[in-house]
C-alpha cells in the first residue's frame, strides 16, 4: 500500500513539472501527412459539400476550392478559400469536375494535397402526394436542375387525369387503381423525361351486396357518392336456386340457401337440400356452417337469418321454427328447433310461416305470414314467447327492419285484407301504418308486370301468404336518422315460377329500389338488370 501511495506522488510531480506547451504537443504522434475526403457515393448538383479533415500533425491548413462558394451562418458567401482546420461547408452550384487543394504545415515543413470530385446533373424528379383518392384534388410537384439565367419548362402527362404545363400541377382522378405519371423536364441545354407509378385509392364507402337468382351469383356495389359504382360478382361464389337471406357481421358475409322446396312441395322438391355459409367480405374464405339433408324435410331448410351480438346465427324456416347455431360452426350437424310460434294465439303449422328475423335489443323479432295469422312476435334468445305487437296480428309481413334512430318499422307486406302488397312503414307498436311503394301493377301479384309469383296461389279475396315475395330489405342511414330503404325487386318477367327454380329473364325490370327515409324523392332504382333475394349493407367505409 505504501509503495502504491509512493507511485501516485511521483506521476503527480512530474505532471505539475510540464509546461503548457508540453502538455499541447501530447498526443501529437506518427508521422506528419496531408489527407482529406470528400462524401462518398454521387454527388448531384447543385450539392452541399463538406470535407472531413485527416491531417496529421499539422499546424496550418490551407484550402483552396475554386468554382464553389462558402456556406456558413452567414450565408453564401463567394470565397473559395478557408484557413480552418476544417473549412465550412462547401457550395457547388453547376455540374462539373472541381478540385480542392490542401496545403498543411508543420513548423517549416508543409505539404499539399489535391483531389477531384465530380458532380452530376440532378435529375428531374416527381413528388407526389402520399394519399391519392379519386375525385380529390392533389398537387404534384418536381425538382429539376436549374441553369443560373435559364428558364425550366415543365410538361406533364397524368393520362386520362390530362396535361399541364406548370411546375406544379392540380390533379383531380376519376379511375382508382395504378397510374402512370410522366414528366419531361427541358433546363435550357437538354430535354429529360421521368415517370412514376402511383396508387389512386378509390373513394371510401359502404357496400351493399346481393344475390341475383337469374346469374347465382353474389354481388358486392359500393355506396359512393363522388364516382361511380357497378356491381362486382364476389370471385368463384355461386348460390343455389333460392339465396333468400344475406346479412353481414364484422367481416364476414352470411348466405342461407332454402333450396328447391319454398311452398307446400313433394317428391324431389320436399327432400332436405338447404345450407347456411360463410364467406370473407370479398368473396373468399367460402365454408359450410350447417346443412339440412333428409327424405321430405323440406320444411326445416333455412330461409331468412340473422347473426347477433353474441356471434350467434339464427334462421326461420318455411313452418318448422327457428334455429340457433354458433355463427364459427364449421359443417356442424343442423340442429334443432330453438324457437316454435306462439301456440296460445291460434298458431298453426300449417297456416302460419316463418319469415323476417332481427336481433332487437336483447330479444328475437319474428315476422310471420300465412292463411291462418301473421304478424310480429318476440322471443326471449332462450326460446321463450314474449308476446306480438297486436297492431300487426293480422297482416302477413315477409321481411321487416327496424329504424330504432326514427321510431319506425319498415315492413314488406305480402298478405293483408286491408292493404295491398308493398312497404309500408309503421310505429314500433305497429300504428300509423303508413305505405312507401304498393302500386298494385308493382308491386302486387296480378298483373303480368308485377312481382315474381313465386310461391303465390291466388283465392277468392287475396293471394295466399306462401308467396316469398321481398326476402331483402336494409337501412343505411347516417347519426342524424337520414338515408334509404333499400329492399329487392323480382319482377316476374325477370323471376317466374311457383316455386324453385324458378325461369328467369334479363333482370331488365329487376333489381334493388330505394327509398330516401324523408320522403323527399319517389322510390326509383338503385340497381337494374339483378333479380335479388338476399341483401345486405356493410356499414364500413372501405
Amino acid at each position: 500500500m505504501k509503495k502504491f501511495k509512493l507511485l501516485l506522488l511521483l506521476i503527480g510531480l512530474i505532471y505539475l513539472g510540464c509546461s503548457k506547451e508540453e502538455m499541447t504537443n501530447i498526443g501529437q504522434q506518427g508521422n506528419y501527412a496531408a489527407n482529406f475526403d470528400f462524401p462518398a457515393g454521387v454527388v448531384n448538383a447543385p450539392a452541399k459539400v463538406v470535407l472531413t479533415n485527416r491531417s496529421k500533425n499539422a499546424d496550418k491548413y490551407r484550402w483552396e476550392y475554386t468554382g464553389g462558394k462558402t456556406l456558413n451562418k452567414s450565408g453564401i458567401i463567394n470565397v473559395s478559400v478557408s484557413e480552418k482546420m476544417v473549412p465550412d461547408t462547401i457550395l457547388y452550384e453547376l455540374p462539373g469536375e472541381y478540385t480542392v487543394k490542401l496545403t498543411t504545415w508543420q513548423g517549416d515543413k508543409s505539404q499539399e494535397i489535391s483531389k477531384k470530385i465530380t458532380l452530376v446533373k440532378m435529375q428531374p424528379r416527381i413528388i407526389a402526394p402520399a394519399n391519392i383518392a379519386v375525385f380529390e384534388d392533389v398537387q404534384f410537384d418536381a425538382r429539376a436542375f436549374n441553369y443560373p439565367g435559364q428558364a425550366v419548362t415543365y410538361s406533364w402527362d397524368f393520362g386520362a387525369a390530362g396535361t399541364f404545363n406548370v411546375k406544379n400541377p392540380v390533379v383531380k382522378f376519376t379511375t382508382d387503381g395504378e397510374h402512370t405519371v410522366k414528366l419531361t423536364v427541358n433546363d435550357g441545354q437538354e430535354t429529360l423525361t421521368t415517370e412514376i407509378k402511383i396508387q389512386v385509392k378509390g373513394e371510401l364507402a359502404k357496400t351493399i351486396y346481393f344475390t341475383d337468382v337469374i346469374t347465382k351469383k353474389i354481388y358486392a356495389y359500393k355506396l359512393t357518392v363522388l364516382s361511380p359504382s357497378v356491381p362486382v360478382a364476389l370471385p368463384g361464389v355461386t348460390t343455389g336456386p333460392s339465396p333468400l337471406g344475406l346479412s353481414i357481421a364484422g367481416n364476414k358475409l352470411y348466405y342461407s340457401e332454402a333450396g328447391l322446396g319454398l311452398r307446400f312441395s313433394s317428391g324431389a322438391a320436399a327432400d332436405g337440400d338447404g345450407y347456411l355459409k360463410s364467406f370473407n367480405l370479398d368473396g373468399t374464405g367460402e365454408k359450410l356452417i350447417t346443412r339440412n339433408t333428409g327424405t321430405g324435410t323440406y320444411n326445416l331448410d333455412p330461409w331468412l337469418h340473422t347473426v347477433d351480438k353474441d356471434g350467434n346465427l339464427w334462421w326461420g324456416t318455411r313452418n318448422n321454427g327457428v334455429h340457433v347455431i354458433n355463427a364459427a360452426s364449421t359443417e356442424a350437424p343442423y340442429p334443432a328447433f330453438r324457437i316454435r310460434g306462439n301456440t296460445t294465439t291460434g298458431f298453426s303449422s300449417s297456416s302460419h310461416f316463418y319469415s323476417g328475423i332481427r336481433e332487437v335489443g336483447d330479444e328475437i323479432w319474428v315476422s310471420f305470414t300465412g292463411n291462418g295469422g301473421r304478424g310480429l312476435h318476440k322471443f326471449k334468445k332462450t326460446g321463450e314467447f314474449i308476446g306480438e305487437i297486436t297492431a300487426l296480428k293480422d297482416i302477413g309481413i315477409r321481411q321487416f327492419v327496424i329504424d330504432a334512430k326514427n321510431n319506425h318499422i319498415y315492413l314488406a307486406i305480402n298478405r293483408a285484407a286491408a292493404y295491398e302488397p308493398g312497404i309500408y312503414r309503421c310505429d314500433m307498436s305497429g300504428g300509423n301504418i303508413t305505405p312507401i311503394y304498393n302500386t298494385p301493377s308493382v308491386m302486387g301479384f296480378a298483373a303480368t308486370t308485377s312481382f315474381s309469383d313465386q310461391g303465390y296461389v291466388p283465392t277468392a279475396a287475396f293471394p295466399t301468404g306462401e308467396s316469398i315475395y321481398v326476402t331483402g330489405m336494409e337501412l343505411d342511414q347516417d347519426d342524424d336518422g337520414k338515408g334509404y330503404l333499400y329492399f329487392g325487386y323480382r319482377n316476374r318477367a325477370d323471376s317466374f315460377g311457383t316455386n324453385a327454380p324458378q325461369s328467369v329473364g334479363s333482370g331488365a325490370s329487376s333489381g334493388i329500389l330505394r327509398y330516401k327515409l324523408d320522403g323527399t324523392q319517389a322510390v326509383n332504382f338503385l340497381i337494374k338488370g339483378y333479380a335479388p333475394y338476399g341483401i345486405a349493407i356493410d356499414h364500413v367505409k372501405r
